[in-house]
């Protein structure tokens, strides 16, 4: 009876449109997963960002539900997030790619190689591998990758943020400093 399953049972019974969580991500995973199941043809659930591109935003998925994948997972993320970036995004033929370390098809690991290959026989745009840099750029409007790496790439986001508005805050300080004193 803990909140954030009564929550989920609120949303799947009906009584609720959404849930949201400050909390612990796995026990909202888990108390999603036991309220509402799974989607048809995903047997893993993922965690997806909206991340903003120089082109709009990007559907990044997953970001840390699932450290170790196998192909039909990330097959199963590539049809979440384009469904996501339909649905929220408007983003009437949403082009996905599988983050990797390189855009050619030779390049990544065996997860990245087999999971391009799944996609390209999918019914979906499939806009080829991406590399990190790329993703913010706006190389596609959903990227998927594992959970481990999808983390590393929102934690080092993350971090990158913050330092750019601690240099802002110290630049912005500093010129106000010297506009004060002239």
């Amino acid at each position: 009876q803990s909140s954030i399953r009564v929550a989920a049972d609120l949303v799947a019974g009906g009584s609720a449109d959404a849930l949201f969580s400050a909390g612990n991500t796995g026990a909202t995973v888990l108390a999603a997963y036991a309220g509402f199941g799974l989607l048809p043809g995903a047997d893993r659930p993922a965690l997806a960002a909206a991340v903003p591109t120089m082109k709009g935003t990007a559907v990044l998925l997953d970001i840390g539900a699932n450290a170790d994948c196998r192909p039909p997972h990330l097959l199963a993320f590539a049809r979440m997030g384009a469904v996501f970036a339909r649905v929220v995004l408007g983003i009437a033929d949403p082009a996905v790619g599988v983050l990797s370390i390189g855009e050619e098809e030779t390049k990544g690991n065996e997860l990245t190689r087999e999971a391009g290959r799944l996609l390209r026989e999918a019914p979906l745009r499939f806009a080829g591998n991406i590399e990190a840099r790329d993703i913010y750029a706006g190389a596609a409007d959903v990227v998927v990758c594992d959970g481990f790496t999808g983390n590393v790439v929102i934690k080092v986001s993350e971090g990158i943020v913050a330092m750019v508005e601690l240099m802002l805050g110290e630049e912005f300080a500093a010129m106000a400093g010297d506009e004060a004193r002239a």
